[in-house]
């Protein structure tokens, strides 16, 4: 019987120590100078926030985040402090679909 047990409660330890672990926590944390571009409302056929950095055009993951005093011309030299989250992300903009890279900004200012 205790042999059962032990193949109960190993199998379950796992899994929950598998399913608590966060997956973020190993993303490193990068600063850099970048351009932050407003391409437009969503609701006027524009696609937010794109993060230009280097040569990689990137989503911010939490655009909502980045103050509206950005959206006052279409782009800023900025100074950010981001992740680089693996998966890239799908979004609807302008006439479709869109598929591009995203970044997490973790902080965001004027350069």
């Amino acid at each position: 019987m205790k042999k059962f047990k032990l193949y109960l409660v190993a199998p379950l330890a796992l899994m929950l120590t598998a399913i608590s672990c966060d997956k973020d926590d190993d993303l490193q944390v990068m600063e850099a100078t970048a351009t932050l571009v407003w391409s437009g409302d969503y609701a006027v056929d524009g696609c937010g926030f794109i993060i230009h950095l280097g040569d990689q055009h990137y989503k911010p993951e939490n655009e909502q985040e980045i103050d509206n005093l950005f959206k006052q011309q279409d782009s800023h030299t900025v100074r950010i402090k981001y992740t680089l989250p693996a998966k890239p992300r799908e979004y609807n903009c302008g006439w479709g679909v869109h598929k591009k890279s995203t970044i997490r900004l973790l902080s965001i200012k004027k350069a």
